[in-house]
């Protein structure tokens, strides 16, 4: 049961990886951005510029080999993984097509 909640959790980790953000440069256009990082998780127009927002979940550990744990134990290792996930989010900040500003929030 562990390996599935951590097969699943994994599923739901981004393919964004903000070690690429240092690739990006400013001046460049909205399709390179997307070229290089991916499609934003969602994006924002406001005060003439267009945001690109991307979070970055880290990766579980792989699951240990299937043990005779009780569903309690389960359940309190599920919590522990939960606790100590990552997450980051990251802006990237376009005017005219152009990124002006990029960062992790």
């Amino acid at each position: 049961m562990l390996a599935t909640v951590v097969l699943f959790l994994a599923g739901c980790a981004t393919t964004f990886r903000p070690w690429k953000l240092s690739d990006v440069q400013e001046g460049m256009a909205k399709d390179e951005v997307v070229k290089i990082l991916g499609q934003p998780d969602y994006t924002e127009e406001r005060d003439d510029a267009e945001y690109f927002y991307y979070t970055y979940r880290e990766e579980p550990a792989p699951a240990p080999e299937a043990s005779m744990e009780t569903n309690e134990e389960i359940e309190r290792r599920i919590g522990q993984l939960n606790r100590t996930l990552k997450e980051s989010k990251y802006e990237v900040m376009l005017v005219e097509g152009k990124v002006v500003n990029y960062k992790e929030l």
